[in-house]
């Protein structure tokens, strides 16, 4: 009786130590989760009061990759027509952001410092809001420096190629997210007007069309051929910075607003013009080529 006793006392007491233990260890993690927290919001709160840039984006957090005409189109709805506060998915969605890309775009604002954890707009998208249109893009450029300041210090994307602007980004997080990461860099450096705008309004010599229509007329449109007028048909893969924005277009049927047309056309054309520059000439061909062409 005694025996059965102690054996009843010794399971009740290992269960009581082994629940006392992972309340313990929940109690810590979640000590721990909240000190992180405050000590982040804390030292943000200590570099700006020095006058040292934020950095909202660096190595040592997961960087936003959510399409560059999803953020822009926000900040723009935002500037012309407001939006209602907290920002949350639905209201995201309900100004035009698809379904699919709303929680990533959210958490690009936040991370951006463009919303609070809250949802609420931060100082620095309420003066991108009142600002003159005359110094919109001034603000904007100051912004973009601020929150990619340590992406800066490597490279300057109105000067340096494409490839460089991605090994920048190489020791950021999520690595899989690496290309969608430089297309929204590259999109907002367009909207602050760090990169060049469209070329394509620049009258074209006429020369250049008519060779390039009679080459097109004369030769055959055989796989070969459109492979040569293609550097990147070669490795069967777009460029970085157009891959992820071409992430941003809408599904098959959903369709979208002119307003949601325009934006990605702009953005398009200036990430377009940043990875294929513009030449004088077309490349000269190689007439071996088209003598063993089949």
């Amino acid at each position: 009786m005694l025996g059965s006793k102690v054996v009843a006392w010794c399971q009740k007491d290992k269960y009581f130590r082994q629940t006392n233990q992972w309340h313990r260890k929940t109690i810590r993690s979640t000590v721990t989760g909240s000190l992180t927290l405050k000590q982040k919001t804390l030292n943000c709160v200590t570099r700006k009061n020095q006058g040292q840039s934020a950095m909202p984006v660096s190595a040592q957090s997961p960087a936003p990759y959510a399409t560059g005409s999803a953020v822009v189109g926000i900040i723009r709805r935002f500037r012309d027509k407001g939006l209602t506060a907290p920002f949350t998915g639905e209201v995201l969605i309900r100004a035009g952001v698809s379904e699919t890309l709303a929680n990533r775009t959210l958490q690009a604002l936040i991370t951006l410092e463009l919303i609070d954890d809250k949802g609420m707009p931060t100082p620095t998208l309420e003066k991108m809001r009142v600002v003159s249109e005359k110094d919109y893009k001034a603000c904007v450029a100051d912004w973009v420096k601020s929150a990619y300041a340590e992406v800066f210090k490597f490279v300057d994307p109105a000067k340096d190629d494409a490839t460089s602007v991605r090994d920048a980004f190489r020791s950021y997080a999520p690595v899989g997210q690496q290309e969608r990461m430089v297309a929204l860099f590259m999109a907002l450096c367009a909207e602050a007007g760090l990169v060049e705008e469209s070329k394509k309004s620049q009258p074209k010599p006429q020369t250049r069309k008519l060779t390039l229509v009679q080459r097109a007329s004369s030769t055959p449109a055989t796989p070969r051929n459109i492979a040569r007028h293609s550097e990147f048909s070669t490795t069967g893969s777009l460029p970085p910075a157009l891959a992820g924005l071409m992430q941003s277009l809408p599904s098959n049927g959903t369709g979208w607003t002119k307003d949601q047309r325009d934006r990605f056309v702009a953005t398009f054309q200036s990430v377009l013009d940043f990875v294929v520059p513009v030449v004088e000439h077309p490349p000269a061909v190689n007439e071996n080529d088209e003598e063993n062409s089949p």
